[in-house]
């Protein structure tokens, strides 16, 4: 399990489940950037039923990265 604050695995989890105490959320569908070009600032979560729902979720919501399982795992 990686620590959260690691921007490496963020730049990288495109395709990673995502998942929060309440259960799954999607999977990343895309990583945004701001003026920071070396650290993600929001994640792109597609689910939902047949991937109609898109939500942004930012990068600080995100409280540990499991790249073996490509799972990341959200506070509540």
């Amino acid at each position: 399990m990686t620590q959260a604050g690691d921007s490496n695995w963020l730049r990288y989890c495109h395709g990673f489940r995502v998942e929060t105490p309440g259960g799954r959320l999607g999977i990343v569908e895309d990583v945004l950037y701001g003026e920071d070009l070396e650290r993600p600032t929001a994640l792109v979560v597609r689910g939902g039923l047949f991937g109609q729902r898109v939500e942004l979720v930012p990068v600080d919501r995100v409280d540990a990265i499991e790249p073996d399982r490509k799972r990341l795992t959200l506070t509540a």
